[in-house]
């Protein structure tokens, strides 16, 4: 009994690792999964790329290269060739004179994906004219159509998890939220129980300036008049003192919420496959790991 529920332990560890290996290498646009397909007779056609360097503009060369390598044969046709292509990837498309005589541009692109070692991939959607003398009908393509705002909600949480900068969130106005968010739980956990404390010091502190001062009002006793005011008043001065605490850390928590860099993740993958082999032995069990770069 007690090797298979060790058994199953490992089985959903390793589950969990691979779902979190995969998050960083399945993040692409949706045209990124299927190509989009241009009207029947259109003078162009559309490509999409992917490119790794260590800046943008190295990643973005790369992707070009790698567009328009998937539609080699297409280019073939107007005297394009792969030597062509691999100089593009080194010094960009505008280096290369053959490219400069159609009409050519990029119709999405994402920003730039963070990747370990600092090295960043960029996706590219690209647009090609076929024939040069053919039917001008580049610029009647709507680039608006390929825009992918769920991949960039996604790119954004994940390029944040890895560098640590969140963008502004409403988060920041509920105490705790944005560090919860941003993986900062004692953070989180310290405002929320801050701002509680202050809250709740403050009902119950005029809680009991309003009951003394019931009492005041109901009573003709001078050294009890006496007494009442003075909790009465030391009630108010506390009640108001939990209302600038509660106030300081309020702000304390918008602008901690704001400045303040969250949790890296404890390793990046980029495009690395991780696997995780769980095995079971009559003595003992374990799991593989398995890193391929």
């Amino acid at each position: 009994m007690k090797q298979i529920t060790f058994a199953m332990l490992i089985l959903l560890f390793a589950t969990s690792m691979a779902v979190s290996a995969q998050s960083s290498t399945e993040l692409r646009p949706s045209w990124a999964y299927a190509t989009p397909v241009p009207p029947a007779g259109a003078n162009y056609f559309l490509s999409w790329g992917v490119g790794e360097g260590h800046d943008e503009q190295s990643a973005t060369n790369a992707a070009w290269a790698d567009a328009l390598q998937k539609s080699l044969h297409e280019l073939g046709v107007v005297g394009i060739t792969q030597q062509d292509i691999n100089a593009v990837a080194t010094q960009g498309i505008n280096a290369v004179v053959k490219f400069n005589i159609m009409k050519r541009r990029v119709v999405s692109a994402t920003e730039p994906i963070v990747l370990g070692g600092n090295r960043m991939k960029i996706y590219i959607l690209i647009q090609v004219q076929r024939d040069v003398n053919g039917a001008d009908d580049f610029y009647s393509l709507n680039t608006g159509n390929f825009r992918d705002k769920n991949f960039d909600r996604q790119l954004k949480e994940y390029n944040a998890s890895i560098t640590g900068r969140y963008p502004f969130s409403g988060r920041v106005f509920v105490p705790g939220w944005a560090q919860f968010h941003k993986g900062s739980k004692g953070k989180g956990i310290f405002f929320i129980v801050a701002e509680a404390a202050c809250i709740g010091g403050i009902v119950a502190t005029e809680s009991m300036r309003a009951s003394y001062e019931s009492k005041f009002s109901s009573t003709h006793d001078a050294d009890k008049k006496r007494s009442y005011a003075n909790k009465a008043d030391n009630c108010a001065n506390l009640r108001n003192g939990f209302i600038a605490g509660a106030a300081a850390v309020y702000l304390w928590n918008i602008i901690d919420g704001i400045a303040a860099r969250g949790k890296r993740k404890p390793f990046m993958l980029g495009d690395a496959q991780l696997k995780v082999s769980p095995y079971v032995a009559p003595q003992t069990g374990g799991f593989a790991l398995s890193l391929n770069f």
